[in-house]
């Protein structure tokens, strides 16, 4: 009779010992076969663009999107204004597919300055939730042709000169479910001199922050500050405040900004007026980006 309660004892031990083991085997197998997948964190920004200027998003592969902008200013000191609501008027038509997860590219045209601009953007690092990669980069390189002279920028003759390029590093981070912000050193080849600047080769440093408002609401601002501007001419830098809000497929952008172009290039550089609430430095847009998804996504993508 005493050697039974040294049995049940022995035999426990013996088990949960070689449970143990064979648990611990089939974990290794288990780990081995199903290796850990990183976990990205998803919509750093909800668009490939802040307001005007590109994010540091990219878009999920197959995804086709058409987005179609508006812009109406008045001028300062119009007495002869017959416009009901403003007194311009800039729309804007553009198309960017992604060709990968990590690869987008796009084009588009304006009517109010005739610039016709393409663009391709590349993610070199996406941000992680297990913190391993605290942040997210994107390298995006673009081209914009001005086809006719605006405001008072006197453009040259010969078609090369009206090219202009422009190359950008976006870093950015997620700081919460709430809180996004980036930076975006930026390099700007012009074709031709132009007021803002007696060098064709400029630099710019840009900001972008998102906060998230509700499911569907965020808040959005951009600004680019652009080093060797001239002194005394009549040009600012790049100031946007606007609205995110997503429906579905269709994600509505409501924007103030002193720029009243949608070309990336334009929009840093030829804002004839500061950002205030007087006609002239307030420009209203709605910028509509309808989603297309050209090819149904595996739920096991999002991680990888």
């Amino acid at each position: 009779m005493k050697s039974k309660p040294l049995f049940l004892v022995s035999f426990c031990l013996t088990f949960f010992f070689a449970v143990g083991v064979n648990g611990q085997e089939l974990l290794d197998i288990l780990e081995k076969e199903s290796p850990k997948m990183p976990i990205y964190t998803q919509a750093i920004f909800k668009t490939n663009r802040v307001l005007l200027t590109q994010s540091v998003e990219t878009r999920k592969k197959g995804t086709l999107e058409f987005i179609l902008g508006t812009r109406y200013w008045n001028i300062p000191n119009n007495d002869n204004s017959q416009s009901f609501a403003a007194d311009r008027f800039s729309g804007h038509f553009g198309m960017q597919y992604a060709v990968s997860d990590r690869f987008t590219f796009g084009a588009g045209i304006t009517s109010y300055d005739g610039i016709l601009n393409g663009f391709a953007k590349y993610r070199l690092v996406r941000q992680r939730q297990d913190k391993n990669v605290p942040i997210g980069i994107t390298l995006v390189q673009g081209a914009s042709y001005f086809s006719r002279d605006f405001l008072r920028y006197n453009l040259p003759l010969n078609s090369s000169e009206r090219l202009s390029y422009v190359t950008q590093a976006i870093i950015a981070r997620k700081f919460d479910r709430n809180f996004s912000f980036q930076v975006s050193p930026t390099y700007i080849h012009s074709g031709s001199g132009q007021p803002v600047s007696d060098q064709k080769d400029l630099f710019l440093m840009g900001f972008g922050a998102r906060y998230k408002l509700g499911n569907h609401v965020s808040l959005a601002s951009e600004y680019g500050y652009l080093f060797g501007r001239n002194e005394g001419e009549e040009d600012f830098n790049l100031f946007s405040l606007g609205v995110n809000w997503e429906v579905g497929d269709l994600i509505m952008q409501f924007s103030m900004s002193n720029a009243k172009s949608f070309d990336d290039i334009s929009s840093y550089l030829f804002n004839p007026n500061n950002f205030h609430f007087r006609p002239g430095g307030l420009h209203i847009g709605v910028n509509a980006t309808y989603v297309l998804h050209l090819k149904k996504r595996n739920p096991d993508s999002l991680k990888k």
